[in-house]
């Protein structure tokens, strides 16, 4: 006798409909996340979302594959959400770091050198002799005699 649900973790597969619920516990993992998780399997699977924001937040992927291994589907979205859970935690670490970046990038920015540079430096000015006319540089064109 085949089960058809099977309950793993925080997975329940169907595998008469094809498909995996996820469980995600939404005090762990914020919504961004979750949504930027699911994103990822738009490709393979047709997601939908559903629950509590404040409390638990159910995935159902539905595999477009018939044959895919919907334990593996499942688990990879688990990862996937590890991995956008993380990179939101890391972000928020690295905020004053960045944000003390681009202050010093603007603050090291000097007006008065870059106008003295943007006026020295027209389009008129031509320092590797580019802009000389062909005819100019190597003469007119001679006419063949046939």
């Amino acid at each position: 006798m085949v089960k058809k649900n099977l309950s793993m973790d925080n997975l329940i597969i169907d595998k008469s409909k094809g498909s995996v619920t996820i469980n995600v516990n939404s005090r762990i993992h914020s919504l961004d996340s979750i949504i930027a998780a699911s994103y990822i399997f738009i490709d393979k699977a047709y997601v939908i979302l559903d629950g509590e924001p404040g409390e638990e937040i159910i995935v159902k992927l539905n595999a477009k594959d018939k044959n895919a291994d919907l334990t593996d589907l499942g688990r990879s979205f688990n990862n996937e959400l590890i991995n956008y859970s993380f990179y939101a935690v890391q972000t928020q670490k690295t905020l004053p770091v960045r944000a003390a970046m681009i202050q010093r990038a603007f603050l090291t920015h000097d007006e008065k050198k870059s106008e003295k540079s943007e006026k020295s430096k027209s389009y008129i000015d031509d320092p590797y002799g580019i802009a000389i006319p062909w005819e100019k540089k190597y003469g007119k064109k001679k006419k063949r005699s046939k």
